[in-house]
């Protein structure tokens, strides 16, 4: 699948004959052959021409919108899904507190294992007696989420086990002028947490690209409460693969000075002119550090990459890629609430 990441503020993505071409000041920035495009990501103040619209609504091509920050802000598609079969049972079967429990069970106890597996992967070069106790903390809360007797309580073990890995996950940045006291968002107040939330944005966007192509409502889960505009099914789809996509991510561009201190900035430390062409919002109230132009497209290189790295998928026996995992899982949710499987989350090894 390959996506087109548009993050030049002030451009404009046009068609012309059979490419996709992105100018800027009336200068072509680069174009890529329009045939090759699954996805379109517009970040920001980026303009679309009203043919490069028809275009990707006539071939389907999904076009999601971001703010600049890592905001999401909604999608451009043709047509929602057809199979109005598969939403009822979805809704039929997600009103079962049995079912609503089972699969919950199985997104929490997915996302802690994954979370010991970078954790001790990391470990067996730190050698932390901090990280030791951590993942002891939460092989016991992985257990516990499997005898967890309703959603509520479920939540709050996946909670202590967040408090648990976020804890010590400080302690593997080995990078000069970055550290890590606990997360935090909305926003998000230093370095590594405004990688993280645009990270948490970007798999966000590549779990509810799969859960559409499947044709399942985005809207209703399991795990996560249903309110009005939160995505519920996609953070639940999420949870497994957070640290495997997402954090690992950024402990490798840290580490290896990909993203570095110097590519973050204060607002209030730049002159009114550097923001030109960028989105109009409140950015120096609502973002307290940002992370530049030039670190935004090396963590979204580095997050593609990660995506379409192959790693070995066990229930089909053979290596897939992370995006082809993610839609895997989807699948399995389908036959799980059409009774033909029993979902189990996916395991980093």
């Amino acid at each position: 699948m390959a996506i087109l990441y548009v993050t030049d503020q002030g451009a404009v993505l046009l068609k012309q004959g059979n490419r996709l071409v992105v100018q800027k000041l009336g200068k072509q920035i680069r174009w890529v052959h329009a045939f090759k495009v699954d996805q379109v990501v517009i970040m920001g103040n980026v303009s679309l021409s009203p043919g490069v619209v028809a275009f990707l609504l006539g071939q389907g091509i999904d076009t999601v919108f971001l703010s600049y920050y890592g905001k999401y802000r909604g999608r451009l598609i043709s047509q929602l899904g057809k199979n109005i079969e598969l939403r009822r049972l979805q809704f039929r079967k997600m009103e079962d507190p049995a079912f609503r429990l089972t699969a919950a069970q199985s997104y929490v106890r997915g996302k802690i294992a994954n979370c010991r597996v970078l954790l001790r992967r990391q470990n067996a070069d730190l050698h932390s007696e901090e990280i030791t106790a951590s993942l002891a903390r939460m092989r016991a809360l992985e257990r516990k989420a499997q005898a967890a007797e309703s959603v509520e309580s479920l939540m709050g073990v996946e909670g202590s086990a967040a408090a648990a890995y976020f804890g010590c996950f400080g302690r593997l940045l080995r990078a000069d002028g970055i550290t890590f006291d606990g997360r935090n968002r909305r926003p998000p107040r230093d370095p590594v947490n405004v990688l993280l939330s645009l990270g948490y944005t970007l798999l966000a966007n590549a779990v509810e690209t799969q859960v559409n192509v499947a044709g399942l409502d985005p809207y209703l889960g399991c795990l996560h409460s249903v309110e009005y505009g939160r995505p519920s099914l996609v953070l639940d789809l999420m949870e497994e693969f957070r640290p495997v996509l997402v954090d690992s991510v950024v402990v490798s561009v840290i580490n290896r000075r990909i993203v570095r201190a110097l590519d973050f900035f204060r607002p209030q430390d730049r002159e009114p002119a550097a923001f030109d062409f960028a989105e109009v919002e409140p950015i120096r109230a609502e973002y307290p550090i940002l992370l530049g132009h030039e670190g935004m497209k090396k963590f979204v290189v580095s997050f593609e990459e990660r995506l379409n790295q192959k790693t070995m998928y066990l229930p089909r026996a053979m290596r897939l890629s992370y995006r082809d995992i993610i839609l895997e899982q989807v699948r399995l949710l389908v036959r799980t609430l059409q009774g033909e499987d029993q979902y189990v989350s996916f395991s980093a090894r």
